[in-house]
C-alpha cells in the first residue's frame, strides 16, 4: 500500500468514508511528520525512520485521546530518534502520550512526568521539571570546532582545512583535481565523501546541548482542521466486492513464478470436473436403460391361469384392464422404399398399451388416432430399433421416430395399421385400441403355425388354430348354419362338413370345453381356420399362458390385494427391471466412483497444500493488520475476496477447458455414458471448488487470528 493508504485505512476503520475529509486529515498528519512528499510512495520503499513516522501518522490521524508509544526510537539512529521524539512531543501538547523507552536522557528531556520501573515494579514516579537541555549528540553531525588538531594548507589557488581528533594522526593523502572532479587516495584510511546527497553534515561550530526550541517549532492539533460532524464508530474496511477486487489486483501483481504456480489450481480444477462428471455418469441410472414395459404394469406369474378367475379379476374396482401373457408384440413393417429390400419386412417391437392412456397433450409428433387401425408408438420403440449402428432402418432413411409417421405396419390375418402419432414416455409402448388386444395377441401366437395347426407347448398335442370370425367377414360366405356369436361356438370351412357335423362338438377344446360347430363357410382365399367369437379367442389365449399383465387404477392396492387376498405371485415389472439393472451395474458403479473419488481427493489435497502455502507467506501481514486494529471479520473478508479471485482466475479456465474436452469425448458413442456433462455437473464442480477453496483458505486463518497480534508477529507459522 502507498503511504497515503497506510494512514487512510485508520480513518476508514472509524467509519469515515468521505474521500475529501480523508484526504484533508491524511495530508495534515503527513505534513506534521514531514512525510507529505512521500504520500504516493509504496510503504515498502521507505527507510526505517520514514516507516516509523508513517506508523505514528497512522496512529494519530484518528485523533485518539491517548497515544501509547512502545520504544518508538528503538531501531533508529540519533537523527531519526530526535525527529520522532519531536513529533511525539508536539502530539503530547494536545493528547496524553505514554511512552516506553530505555533512553533515560530522552525521557527526562521530553517527558512531563517520569515513572521508572525495575523488575516489573515502579521504583520512582515524579513530575519532570528539571531538564531544560539534552546532552544528545547526533551521529550525522560533525562539529568542526571541537577537533583538537586543526591545520590549514593554503596557496593562491587551493585552501585545505584538516581536522583531526588525534594530534598524532599520520596521514598520507593524495588529492587530484581533474575535469572539475576531486579524486582522493588515503592509504589505510576509510574515505567517505560528504556532499548534498550525504547524511553527514559538517557544522562549523562547537557542539551545544539541545534545548526545548528543538521541539517547540513542531505543531500538531488535528482538531483544528477536522470536521466534527463525522462520528467515530468502527466500520468494516473490507466489503466482499472490494475484497474480491483487491484480490484480483494482488494476483495480477504476482511474480512470474507465483503466477506459474497458479497452473496447479488450473490442473486441479480440471480433475475436479472430470471426477464429478465421471461419478455422475457412473451413477446415472436412467429409466430408458432398464424400462421394458409401461411402468404401471404388474405381472402375475402363475403356472396355470383359470379363465373364471381371470374374468373375476377383470371386474375388480382397482383393475383397469388385464392382458393375457406379457403384452409383448411385434408389428411387421415393410421396407418398400427401395427396390432391393421391397420384399423384406422388419419388426417393430413393443408393449401393448391402451390408447386411452394417452391424450392429445402426450403427442410430440403427429396426431391422435381417429379409428381403430391407427396407432401411436413411443419414441423409445424406434430408439431401440436404431440402437444397432448397423441397423437396416438407418440405411433405409429412418433415423428418428418421426420418419415412421404414416408408415403402414401389420399383424398377420389383420387389417393394416397406420402409425399416426409419436409420444415420449420413455417406455417401448405401442398404443392401440383395447378392443383389438385379443386379436393382436392371438395372431402373434399363431404367426408361426403351419397349415392351420400348432403344437401345444405343454403336451405337444396338435391343436386347431382359432381366429375371430369378425376379421374375415369380407373373405367368407356363410353357406349353412349361423355365425358363432356364443362362446365356444365355431364355424368351419364347408370342405370339413363330412367329418365335422353341424351342431356337434369336435375334439378341439378351449379352456377344457369342446368346440361346437354351428355353421359352414366358403372362403375366397381358401381359409381353413376355426372361426369363433372374440371371447372364445380370449379364453383360448388365457388358458394357454402362464400369467397375465394388469394395468391397475391403484398400483399399491392391487399389489396388496393380489398378494394377500389371492395369494398370487404378482410382480411390479418396473421395480423388478430397475433393481435387476442396478444389481448388474453395481460393480461398474463402485469401481468408477472409487477411481473418480481418488482423483477428486488428490485434486482437493493439492489445492489445500497450495492454499496453505500461500497463507503461510502472509501471516506477518495478518499480524500487522490485527496490530493496527483491523477486526477479525475484516481479515476474513479480505482473504475470502482473494480466495474467490484466485478460484475465478486460476480454476474457472480449467473448468471451462475440461468441460469442452468432456463434451467432445461424450460424442463418441462408446464412452458417451461415462461422463455426464451438463449444467448440473458443471455447477456442482464450480460449487465444490469455490466452497473447498474458501474453507481451506480460511481454515488456517481461523487458527491464527485467535492469537494476539504480538503472538502472530512473533512467529510466522500456524502451529
Amino acid at each position: 500500500m502507498s503511504v497515503f493508504d497506510n494512514i487512510a485505512i485508520s480513518l476508514r476503520m472509524i467509519g469515515l468514508k468521505n474521500k475529501k475529509e480523508i484526504t484533508k486529515r491524511v495530508n495534515y498528519v503527513l505534513e506534521a511528520v514531514n512525510m507529505y512528499r512521500y504520500r504516493n510512495r509504496p510503504a515498502g520503499m521507505l527507510s526505517g525512520g520514514e516507516k516509523q513516522r508513517v506508523a505514528i501518522a497512522r496512529a494519530i490521524v484518528k485523533n485518539p485521546s491517548i497515544v501509547i508509544a512502545d520504544e518508538p526510537t528503538g531501531n533508529l539512529d540519533s537523527k531519526n530518534s530526535l525527529e520522532i521524539m519531536n513529533i511525539i512531543k508536539a502530539i503530547s501538547k494536545e493528547k496524553l502520550v505514554i511512552l516506553v523507552t530505555h533512553e533515560v536522557d530522552l525521557a527526562k528531556f521530553y517527558a512531563t512526568r517520569v515513572i521508572e520501573l525495575q523488575d516489573g515494579k515502579i521504583v520512582n514516579d515524579y513530575e519532570n521539571t528539571s531538564s531544560e537541555s539534552l546532552e544528545y549528540r547526533l551521529d550525522n553531525k560533525i562539529y568542526l570546532k571541537d577537533f583538537k588538531d586543526i591545520n590549514n594548507f593554503k596557496n593562491n589557488k587551493i585552501n585545505i582545512d584538516v581536522y583531526s581528533d588525534n594530534e598524532n594522526t599520520n596521514m598520507d593523502v593524495k588529492l587530484v583535481f581533474k575535469n572539475n572532479s576531486i579524486f582522493i587516495q588515503a592509504e589505510n584510511k576509510k574515505v567517505e565523501v560528504v556532499d548534498d546527497n550525504s547524511s553527514i553534515e559538517f557544522v562549523n561550530d562547537h557542539y551545544k546541548k539541545i534545548d526545548k526550541s528543538i521541539y517547540e517549532k513542531y505543531k500538531y492539533n488535528i482538531e483544528e482542521i477536522a470536521d466534527n460532524k463525522y462520528k467515530v464508530k468502527y466500520s468494516s474496511i473490507y466489503g466482499i466486492m472490494k475484497s474480491i477486487k483487491n484480490g484480483f489486483n494482488r494476483i495480477l501483481n504476482y511474480s512470474v513464478l507465483k503466477k506459474f504456480l497458479l497452473l496447479g489450481f488450473l490442473a486441479s480444477s480440471m480433475f475436479v470436473v472430470y471426477s464429478v462428471c465421471n461419478i455422475a455418469g457412473a451413477t446415472d441410472i436412467r429409466e430408458s436403460d432398464y424400462i421394458t414395459i409401461d411402468k404401471n404394469y404388474l405381472y402375475v406369474d402363475s403356472a396355470k391361469v383359470n379363465v373364471n378367475d381371470y374374468l373375476k379379476y377383470e371386474k375388480l374396482k382397482n383393475v383397469d384392464y388385464i392382458v393375457p401373457g406379457d403384452t409383448s408384440v411385434s408389428f411387421k413393417i415393410k421396407m418398400d422404399t427401395y427396390y432391393q429390400v421391397a420384399r423384406n419386412s422388419y419388426e417393430l417391437r413393443g408393449s401393448l398399451v391402451d390408447i386411452g392412456k394417452i391424450n392429445e397433450s402426450s403427442i410430440i409428433s403427429g396426431k391422435m388416432p381417429k379409428n381403430d387401425y391407427e396407432i401411436v408408438i413411443d419414441k423409445k420403440v424406434v430408439d431401440n430399433m436404431l440402437a444397432d449402428q448397423f441397423s437396416t432402418f438407418k440405411a433405409m432413411g429412418i433415423n428418428s421416430a418421426e420418419d415412421l409417421l404414416n408408415k403402414v405396419v401389420n399383424i398377420d390375418e389383420m387389417k393394416d395399421f397406420t402409425i399416426v402419432g409419436i409420444v415420449d414416455k420413455l417406455s417401448p409402448s405401442i398404443y392401440v385400441k383395447k378392443n383389438l388386444f385379443i386379436n393382436i395377441l392371438n395372431n402373434m401366437k399363431q404367426s408361426d403355425s403351419l397349415l392351420g395347426f400348432y403344437f401345444d407347448e405343454d403336451n405337444n398335442n396338435k391343436e386347431a388354430v382359432i381366429q375371430d370370425y369378425t376379421l374375415y367377414l369380407d373373405d367368407i360366405t356363410l353357406t349353412k348354419g349361423k355365425l358363432p356369436k356364443n362362446d365356444y361356438e365355431i364355424i368351419v370351412n364347408s370342405l370339413n362338413s363330412e367329418e365335422m357335423k353341424l351342431n356337434k362338438t369336435i375334439d378341439a377344446k378351449v379352456n377344457g370345453k369342446s368346440l361346437k360347430v354351428v355353421g359352414y363357410y366358403d372362403s375366397k382365399t381358401n381359409k381353413q381356420e376355426y372361426l369363433a367369437n372374440n371371447n372364445t379367442i380370449k379364453y383360448n389365449i388365457i388358458s394357454k399362458n402362464n400369467g397375465f399383465t394388469i394395468y391397475p387404477k391403484d398400483k399399491l392396492n392391487v399389489l396388496s390385494e393380489f398378494q394377500n387376498k389371492y395369494d398370487l405371485n404378482i410382480i411390479d415389472i418396473y421395480e423388478r427391471d430397475k433393481q435387476s439393472y442396478i444389481k448388474g451395474k453395481h460393480d461398474e458403479i463402485v469401481s468408477s466412483v472409487i477411481f473418480a473419488g481418488v482423483i477428486l481427493a488428490i485434486s482437493l489435497i493439492e489445492i489445500y497444500l497450495m492454499m496453505r502455502s500461500s497463507f503461510l507467506s502472509r501471516i506477518k501481514e495478518v499480524g500487522v493488520l490485527r496490530a493496527i486494529g483491523i477486526k477479525r471479520k475484516d481479515i476474513y473478508r479480505m482473504f475470502l475476496g482473494e480466495t474467490i479471485a484466485i478460484t475465478t482466475i486460476a480454476s474457472m479456465p480449467g473448468i471451462i477447458l475440461m468441460t469442452y474436452i468432456l463434451k467432445q469425448i461424450s460424442k463418441i458413442s462408446y464412452v458417451n455414458r461415462m461422463f455426464i456433462v451438463n449444467f448440473k455437473t458443471v455447477a456442482i464442480s464450480i460449487l465444490i471448488l469455490y466452497l473447498f477453496n474458501i474453507v481451506v483458505g480460511l481454515l488456517p486463518l481461523f487458527k491464527v487470528v485467535r492469537k494476539t497480534p504480538a503472538k502472530i508477529l512473533a512467529r510466522h507459522d500456524v502451529e
